[in-house]
């Protein structure tokens, strides 16, 4: 692991919290649609849409919120916040178990091991929106694990993952070589979730990288309701306490992790 490595590492620690931090938001080269680059409190980092919709953050600053994936997955607007309001104990049980299904499909689905570089978050693949339409196996990999992403979004009471039928390949049968390596992944995403979940997968499962979301929280038809983000914040998971109190525990898990891989 290099210096550079490290310090990145720290640094997103030290900048993503797990409580609601008010941070000023740029959206970058006319993306906005389904994936990006935000610069969020001057650091750079790759997002993916979450909230579909809503009006897409292009060329623009704004001022949000940086929220948990969990905390955060459930106030995108005023309605959706309703929905969970209106049974608490319901959706207690609902809403983790959808949030560790994300997380293990963007954990295992983006390419980590060979494309996330020196950054640990991916920085160094191209944000030009010009190249996204491209066969690479970056871009294919963020828009297929996003697609899995909104449609969850558009099921809150699911907590059963056997059987994804109700999830719809949007990619599949257009005839180019770019939409057909996007098919294939969104379709090994649902036969592995699908798979895993009937083996009890997701009781025991732990984050691997480090997400958070860009909130705003407005009625879904306010103008100031900005499309909310999944932000890929760090290599290694962030706890869920903020502060300082996130920065010891992410010394903390660091040191640990290190002594498990040379162990």
């Amino acid at each position: 692991m290099t210096f550079r490595r490290l310090f990145t590492l720290v640094f997103a620690a030290c900048t993503v919290t797990a409580a609601a931090d008010t941070v000023s938001v740029t959206g970058l080269d006319n993306n906005g649609d389904a994936i990006g680059q935000y610069v969020i409190g001057g650091q750079t980092y790759w997002w993916m849409c979450i909230e579909p919709g809503a009006a897409a953050l292009s060329n623009q600053t704004i001022t949000a919120q940086t929220l948990s994936f969990q905390d955060g997955w459930t106030v995108q607007n005023v309605e959706r916040n309703n929905i969970y309001l209106s049974d608490p104990t319901f959706y207690a049980s609902i809403v983790p178990k959808q949030v560790t299904v994300m997380e293990y499909v963007l954990d295992t689905y983006l390419p980590w091991n060979t494309l996330a570089g020196a950054s640990g978050i991916f920085t160094e693949q191209s944000g030009d929106y010009h190249n996204f339409s491209n066969n690479d196996p970056f871009y294919n990999a963020m828009y297929a694990v996003q697609d899995f992403l909104s449609q969850t979004e558009g099921k809150p009471p699911k907590s059963d993952f056997t059987n994804l039928s109700d999830y719809q390949d949007y990619y599949a049968g257009l005839g180019n070589a770019t939409d057909d390596a996007r098919s294939a992944i969104f379709q090994s995403i649902l036969s592995d979730v699908a798979s895993k979940d009937s083996s009890g997968f997701f009781a025991t499962y732990a984050v691997q990288h480090g997400y958070f979301t860009v909130n705003t929280f407005y009625n879904y038809a306010d103008p100031n309701n900005w499309q909310d983000g999944l932000t890929i914040g760090s290599f290694a998971p962030v706890p869920e306490p903020g502060g300082a109190l996130l920065i010891a525990s992410f010394g903390i898990a660091w040191t640990l992790r290190r002594r498990r891989r040379i162990g």
